[in-house]
């Protein structure tokens, strides 16, 4: 990572953090609810939804005491869809610690959770006396699209599993990372950052285009280093989607490469139930994909969706003046292809 997003992360981290320790309330709740609240937000990771969006605000003349209420729900966001998604997948570890259901239970994390969600609502309220009621409601119109894409995401996700769906296309993987990833990691974030500083319909446009082709890019990364990152600087498991049977484009692109006898055997390995699957059988798929090329042809996916990202944002230098936001965002292109954790 370069100097320059690691400084603009960091500054952007700590901004976020002051302001999600002012918004979870310290009361007599704490010790059951809100200190809990507290443990993913700040434990060591990027932020880099709240840095996208304030850099998305910034970059286009926007003030950072306008975005940065909003930039702190969508880190609220991410954190209690992280606790729901470590209990759906079973997950042990996030980011390098035990994740927060294996600490204190499964029914006190999706409880965290919810509050988590629910506690975004009053910040966004807020915006009404800081933006106008306006730009308020298109913040939280935004925010409404992004978390029902999400969950809708996740329940197509879940489905493909449990039906043990393979029969499935890049185009349905696309969708897949549209609606799971890209609304909540960068549509939104920009989206938001641009309705602030009040941008026209056809700049939104495309910030979204940009959006898309990052947030593709990221995942399709995410998948790589899922399966080939060194484990203590990744934070979860190492092949953590392969127990689980994730349906990532490197996987997909294995299961349509492989013979008959060989996909059945590969199907009824990845429908086993993650606590019962075998070492060796988990092993067996990884070489599969080794032989197939597939980690080879998810990257070419993925730099060519980066190499459209750095077209559009190229575009966009008309109406972009350089700033070291813009900087952020051009290296942010590169950044999500060649980023090891």
């Amino acid at each position: 990572m370069s100097a320059l997003l690691t400084d603009y992360l960091g500054e952007c981290r700590d901004l976020v953090q002051i302001e999600i320790r002012d918004i979870v309330p310290k009361d007599r709740y704490g010790p059951i609810l809100y200190d809990l609240m507290l443990d993913y937000p700040l434990r060591s990771a990027k932020g880099l939804r709240p840095a996208i969006c304030i850099a998305t605000c910034r970059a286009l003349g926007g003030r950072l005491e306008d975005v940065l209420r909003s930039a702190a729900v969508l880190e609220l966001y991410h954190n209690a869809f992280l606790i729901h998604d470590d209990i759906e997948d079973g997950s042990l570890m996030r980011r390098g610690f035990p994740t927060l259901h294996r600490e204190h239970g499964v029914p006190i994390a999706i409880n965290v959770g919810d509050a988590m969600l629910a506690l975004t609502l009053r910040p966004l309220l807020d915006n009404m006396r800081l933006l106008g009621l306006g730009k308020a409601l298109r913040i939280l119109d935004a925010v409404a699209r992004m978390a029902l894409e999400s969950a809708e995401g996740q329940a197509l996700e879940l489905d493909w599993v449990r039906h043990g769906r393979w029969e499935l296309r890049d185009a349905d993987y696309w969708h897949l990372v549209y609606k799971k990833t890209c609304w909540y990691t960068f549509i939104a974030p920009m989206m938001i950052g641009g309705i602030v500083n009040g941008a026209p319909p056809e700049r939104l446009r495309q910030l979204r285009r940009l959006a898309i082709y990052l947030g593709v890019s990221f995942q399709i990364q995410d998948d790589v280093l899922n399966l080939t990152a060194d484990e203590g600087a990744y934070g979860k498991e190492i092949g953590g989607d392969l127990w689980e049977g994730k349906h990532t484009l490197i996987l997909m692109h294995t299961m349509r490469s492989l013979g008959a006898v060989e996909r059945a055997e590969a199907e009824r390995i990845l429908a086993i139930p993650q606590a019962e699957k075998s070492e060796p059988g988990v092993r067996w798929l990884r070489g599969l994909i080794d032989r197939e090329g597939s980690l080879t042809y998810a990257r070419g996916v993925a730099e060519r969706a980066a190499r459209k990202a750095d077209r559009v944002l190229t575009n966009a230098t008309a109406w972009l003046p350089p700033s070291v936001h813009r900087d952020f965002l051009k290296e942010l292109v590169d950044y999500v292809i060649v980023r090891d954790r």
